[in-house]
């Protein structure tokens, strides 16, 4: 089984182009733009479903195999094969705790990282197609109600919840177990609880109660806090949105009408002239007629 958390290359991307979102991709149309937007997406989807199977595994078969291992030392403790392979149990228990707590972290990357991808599938298609995500809130537990591990206080009395609370059930009798055989085979040695000069093996049982306490104590705040969970989820919300259509350019404003020009009258020295009604003027009087002879 393979699943992986990376993507892409490794090697450093530029910046991206504030457009980017509103660009078309180089020699691809309109239409198989988006089919290749649906396709990378259905990629990342199948990848994160197959991350949430794969991690899933890895968790069970981590229980288990911590299970078996406890279960062989303190048998080797008993036995007396190895009388004190039993000290080794109580720290053994709350570090698998962490360890299984660690790859539970990653289930629940994988299974919001796949709701959101689910939703912006839908979106692109304009209706619900993919609905795994709604289907797991309803069977399993709601993903944004407060959990400890997988004991979600939106369904406590679910599948989930038992078999969390059985694995801790089962956890606390072999580290118990652990516990007070570490404290009876230190007893057999001599060793007082805490000092009676037997120097730091005196210490052995409290180290152990306060590293448990310590892990148990991390793992209650890590996921009821959610700080990691809530950093992803604020980048996750803004991620995979639709692009913002292009603004549409805006319409030429209309020529405005040409003023009207009145028609132009050629003008003469008499127009210069004229009379205020507009009148043409009088005819200039005519030079006298000089005498003629006969007239004398």
């Amino acid at each position: 089984m393979r699943f992986s958390m990376s993507i892409g290359s490794g090697k450093a991307e530029p910046p991206p182009d504030a457009n980017a979102s509103l660009a078309t991709p180089v020699g691809l149309s309109p239409e198989a733009a988006a089919a290749e937007e649906l396709r990378l997406l259905e990629a990342q989807l199948e990848r994160m479903r197959g991350m949430l199977f794969g991690y899933s595994s890895l968790f069970f078969a981590t229980i288990r195999n911590w299970t078996f291992v406890s279960i062989g030392l303190l048998v080797l403790g008993w036995s007396g094969i190895v009388p004190p392979a039993v000290v080794v149990v109580p720290f053994i228990v709350p570090f698998a705790f962490l360890e299984t707590g660690y790859l539970f972290w990653y289930t629940v990357f994988a299974r919001r990282h796949a709701e959101r991808l689910e939703q912006a599938i839908n979106e692109r298609l304009g209706r619900d197609v993919l609905v795994a995500h709604r289907l797991e809130a309803a069977y399993f537990y709601p993903p944004d109600a407060p959990k400890i591990a997988a004991l979600s206080f939106g369904n406590p009395l679910g599948f989930m919840g038992a078999m969390t609370i059985g694995y801790t059930a089962g956890a606390a009798l072999l580290w118990v177990a652990g516990l007070l055989s570490t404290n009876a085979w230190l007893e057999d040695q001599g060793v007082d609880f805490i000092g009676g000069g037997a120097g730091l093996a005196g210490f052995v049982v409290p180290l152990a109660i306060a590293w448990t306490l310590v892990i148990a104590g991390y793992l209650v705040w890590t996921f009821l806090r959610r700080p990691d969970e809530e950093r992803f989820l604020a980048v996750l919300r803004d991620a995979y949105r639709l692009p913002e259509p292009a603004p549409e350019p805006a319409p030429a404003p209309e020529p405005a009408p040409a003023p009207e020009v009145a028609p132009a009258t050629s003008t003469t020295a008499g127009d210069a002239s004229a009379d205020g009604d507009g009148s043409a003027p009088d005819a200039l009087p005519s030079a006298p007629t000089p005498p003629t002879p006969e007239d004398r």
